[in-house]
């Protein structure tokens, strides 16, 4: 275990983001057998069951969040440790490149199954490429994180060189209860707004560039700020602000029972008052999972045992190439009549361990995906 004020890598933060990759790769199994999917997802198998549908909607809150608060936290830690220039540049070769190549090449494959699950004769998938994909079915699948996470980095190093924000670490203080009040209303605050123009689960289509869900990206932006805010003012040191492992997850549990509980009142209600209420609802639950994670994942699994390092390590490969095995899956699974928690088992679990196959064995070892990173120095996973 390390010491809470070691100067070495905070391995919960890995750890916590290997875990949420792999929550990812589940949470997309899982859609396949909503009764209430996305018309449009990938996959839909006729066997489904109402647990899918809160499965999904209760991780849809807090996943993302979790990973632009890392991404946040350890982005201007980076920035502290090299000149803007190399941290461009390696956000170029990390985050960028892979980006452009998913949403040119490999998301038209992903949504190419919505064709192939649909229909009979599905078009030639080079004719789909050029004339489908590009026009009306355009879409980056979950390669949008990757757009999304290249433009907050590309942003923190303007703001940086521009001396708007330091990466020097500030006085190492808590967050007061007044900080996380404001934190939640400014966010529910942003959410609402958007929602009144957007509705809360529509992806938007930004220039062929960026594909963003509006009212989530409010809160992407408030959490990537948040971890960078946690990072100067020290938490997870020996003087900083750990998260209570037993408060918070209390606390999760509650605000989850009032957004679930939320969400059946307040079905099909857009009046504004509901739209306000929703938007508390998730603000408040997305709050407190996060913090109950990071407090829970600091307490007890701040390890770099063998399997952490190896998840670790080859998460960010396991979230760029896990779509493939996840719906070729779900689609060779459609015709059995085994009911859809077996098949909910079956393509999660077997999509887990061929996505780090994959990684482990062959994308790993290219670069953008750490193939340059020691697997004995002390940061434990690529950066991205």
């Amino acid at each position: 275990m390390q010491s809470a004020g070691s100067e070495k890598r905070v391995y919960f933060l890995d750890n916590l983001r290997s875990f949420i990759v792999l929550l990812v790769v589940v949470f997309h199994a899982a859609m396949a057998y909503m009764p209430h999917a996305p018309w449009w997802w990938y996959v839909l198998d006729s066997q489904r069951y109402a647990f899918f549908d809160w499965f999904v909607l209760g991780n849809d809150v807090f996943i993302m969040p979790v990973m632009f608060f890392i991404a946040g936290y350890f982005a201007i830690k980076s920035l502290a440790k090299r000149s803007v220039a190399e941290f461009v540049r390696d956000k170029v070769t990390r985050l960028m490149i892979p980006w452009v190549i998913g949403v040119v090449f490999l998301a038209p494959a992903v949504t190419y199954f919505i064709y192939v699950t649909r229909s009979q004769t599905p078009p030639a998938y080079l004719y789909y490429w050029f004339n489908l994909f590009f026009g009306s079915s355009y879409q980056q699948a979950h390669y949008w994180f990757l757009g999304a996470l290249t433009l907050f980095c590309l942003v923190l190093a303007l703001i940086y060189s521009r001396g708007w924000i330091k990466a020097t670490p500030l006085s190492a203080t808590k967050p007061s209860a007044a900080f996380l009040v404001l934190f939640v209303l400014g966010g529910s605050a942003g959410f609402f707004a958007v929602n009144t123009v957007v509705n809360d689960y529509d992806w938007v289509n930004v220039k062929y560039i960026l594909m963003i869900q509006p009212t989530r990206f409010v809160l992407y932006v408030l959490y990537f700020m948040l971890g960078i805010y946690a990072c100067r003012r020290q938490w997870f040191t020996a003087d900083g602000y750990s998260p209570c492992p037993v408060r918070w997850p209390v606390a999760a549990i509650v605000a989850g029972g009032l957004f679930f509980g939320g969400k059946v009142v307040l079905a099909n209600n857009m009046a504004l008052p509901g739209l306000a209420a929703n938007a508390f609802l998730h603000t408040l639950f997305c709050l407190c999972a996060v913090f109950a994670l990071l407090a829970v994942f600091q307490r007890w699994v701040n390890s770099r045992n063998y399997l952490w390092r190896r998840l670790a390590v080859n998460s960010y490969a396991i979230y760029f190439i896990h779509q493939f095995p996840v719906f070729s899956l779900n689609y060779a699974l459609l015709n059995l009549h085994t009911g859809p928690f077996v098949k909910f088992f079956l393509s999660a679990g077997l999509a887990v361990i061929l996505s780090y196959l994959i990684s482990e064995l062959l994308l790993r070892r290219i670069p953008a995906f750490g193939g340059n990173v020691r697997q004995d120095s002390k940061i434990s996973s690529p950066r991205y």
